[in-house]
């Protein structure tokens, strides 16, 4: 069954997310960073794509890890807007997260995810 329109929307923010990881660890690459960093910030951009495209094909069993991945981002984000100090990097990355994490909860996912 197809996922309703909040989460084929949260899905496509996950999407960004994954895509972005994608893009800084190609730079991290060329800042000449070691393996360990690049390579780490690689495989968890290309999860995030995996997990968009389940989610976009209506798998539901991506839904979890989707989640996941917004918590972590946005205890992220917010470690970077208050105590870094950088709330032009934190704020836009806590306000996208939050909105993804409610396209993943709000009553529609949900009971797609229930079915």
């Amino acid at each position: 069954m197809t996922p309703p329109r909040p989460v084929r929307l949260a899905a496509l923010g996950v999407l960004a997310e994954g895509v972005v990881g994608v893009v800084v660890a190609a730079l991290l690459v060329a800042a000449g960073v070691v393996f360990s960093v690049w390579g780490f910030v690689a495989l968890l951009g290309l999860a995030l794509v995996v997990v968009a495209v389940a989610l976009l094909r209506g798998q539901r069993s991506a839904r979890g890890p989707a989640l996941v991945a917004q918590l972590l981002t946005i205890g992220c984000a917010f470690y970077a807007a208050v105590p870094s100090g950088r709330p032009e990097w934190g704020v836009p990355v806590l306000l996208a997260a939050a909105v993804v994490l409610y396209g993943l909860l709000c009553a529609p996912a949900r009971a797609w995810a229930e079915e």
